[in-house]
């Protein structure tokens, strides 16, 4: 199979523009691909040094590439300073030597070309995996934007800036009914570089995506008024967010709210209704689990040994334990303590 160098001259151009690829970048590759071919099927130049030019006239040249050496130890890759001055006057020991070995009827087996188009194909890919790892490598712990674009059983796929990405099931909010065209958010946990590519580690169902879009929507937390002390979460069923002020005239409460709720009810529209508590952190321990078990109200609290005793009204018990146990258990994560609900 003959080279033509003007097909291959366009077929560089068209990669260039498909793929937004460094033009030197796609040259080098396609002459790495040359070279690999012609390796194969011209045996005597397989452990040679070559380098292979494409002239602007589309003629494809090939030469061998020899170091000069006061002495020959390596007769595939090194030439005598004394056989090099015949062929370049003036050469000296430490230089290269480039002879022009073209074949006068350049030709291609089938698996010469194979394994150009092998060598091109990887070598792309791996500029890809770069480029994708670069483009991403910058919004780790961010929120990005996707569209669901396959649902295939309970796994969700995305796609963020043309890249599909999956959203696995233990990262996807329980009982959430995923569709195909949805906008979503998801939260960059982590990009991972492999051998063979990279990939996008993205969640909806962890704390960090709450917190995430409550520094998007709040900017009294990037101001530093307002910060998170803690969240902790329950996906699908509830999530507690405790805050403090680092204003005494702002209310912590209100800031997350919003003025009517707006930000609150865009937390919820994110969270698919998901309920969510915001509690303003105490430094004392008593008064923090009071605010930990709301909306259950509290009449008293008894702190021991990694344990409390929480007393309250029997029509407060069910509030303080909430619906599958989520208050409590909650509520013991941010505090640390086992919480015991009791009857006053």
């Amino acid at each position: 199979m003959k080279l033509d160098g003007k097909v291959i001259q366009a077929a560089i151009l068209q990669v260039i523009e498909d793929y937004k690829f460094d033009a030197n970048q796609i040259v080098d590759i396609v002459k790495m691909g040359i070279k690999s071919a012609f390796k194969r099927d011209y045996e005597q130049y397989r452990r040679a040094n070559i380098m292979v030019d494409i002239e602007d006239s589309g003629d494809i040249k090939f030469y061998r590439i020899f170091t000069v050496v006061p002495e020959v130890e390596d007769e595939q890759n090194e030439i005598s300073v004394d056989e090099a001055q015949k062929q370049a006057e003036g050469i000296e020991v430490g230089e290269e030597l480039y002879v022009d070995i073209t074949p006068d009827n350049l030709e291609f087996t089938r698996i010469g070309v194979q394994s150009a188009a092998q060598t091109i194909k990887q070598h792309i890919k791996e500029i890809e995996k770069h480029r994708f790892f670069d483009k991403f490598s910058q919004k780790e712990w961010e929120l990005l934007k996707g569209k669901v674009t396959k649902v295939n059983g309970t796994t969700i796929v995305i796609d963020v800036d043309g890249v599909p990405v999956v959203l696995p099931p233990q990262w996807q909010i329980p009982q959430k009914d995923y569709a195909v065209g949805d906008d979503i958010f998801v939260f960059l946990r982590s990009i991972n570089k492999w051998q063979w590519g990279a990939q996008l580690d993205v969640t909806q169902s962890s704390p960090d995506f709450v917190e995430a879009i409550l520094k998007k929507i709040i900017p009294e937390l990037s101001e530093g008024l307002i910060e998170i002390e803690k969240i902790v979460r329950i996906p699908g069923k509830k999530t507690k967010v405790v805050v403090r002020s680092l204003h005494e005239h702002l209310d912590p409460i209100g800031v997350m709210l919003g003025q009517w709720g707006e930000r609150i009810n865009i937390l919820l529209s994110l969270l698919d209704g998901e309920k969510v508590d915001f509690i303003e952190y105490e430094d004392d321990i008593e008064e923090y689990i009071r605010k930990v078990l709301q909306p259950a109200k509290i009449d008293r609290v008894d702190i021991g040994k990694n344990v409390a005793k929480v007393y309250c009204a029997e029509n407060q018990k069910s509030l303080a334990i909430g619906k599958g146990a989520a208050n409590i258990k909650l509520a013991m994560q941010l505090t640390g303590y086992r919480i015991d609900i009791l009857s006053s």
